[in-house]
């Protein structure tokens, strides 16, 4: 017989999160990125956008319960809990746009 290791895996009730706690919900944090909302630097194509959202959400408390939640309803794309999603997958690395550089020491990822 085998022995499968069990994980337990408690549902994270998203609902129940006091999402005011979020950085991303932080005026402050919006302040700092000269906008009211970081709602376009969460959804942005553009890498140094896309890095400045995954560094707001690695300060935060709620990254774990935002990525779980992002998870569980399949967000279509976007930086949740510090992860970007696109086409309802985490990606590793979201590389430019266009053809890759001959120099791959010059290439931006994110």
């Amino acid at each position: 017989m085998f022995a499968y290791a069990t994980h337990d895996t408690e549902t994270t009730n998203t609902a129940a999160v006091n999402w005011t706690r979020a950085r991303c919900a932080d005026e402050y944090v919006a302040a700092e990125f000269g906008t009211t909302s970081l709602g376009d630097l969460f959804f942005s194509e553009q890498i140094p956008e896309i890095r400045a959202a995954k560094a707001i959400c690695a300060g935060c408390a709620l990254q774990v319960p935002c990525l779980d939640g992002a998870i569980e309803r399949r967000e279509p794309w976007g930086v949740w809990g510090g992860q970007l999603f696109q086409n309802g997958k985490v990606l590793a690395v979201k590389r430019p746009r266009g053809r890759p550089p001959k120099d791959p020491a010059r290439q931006l990822t994110a």
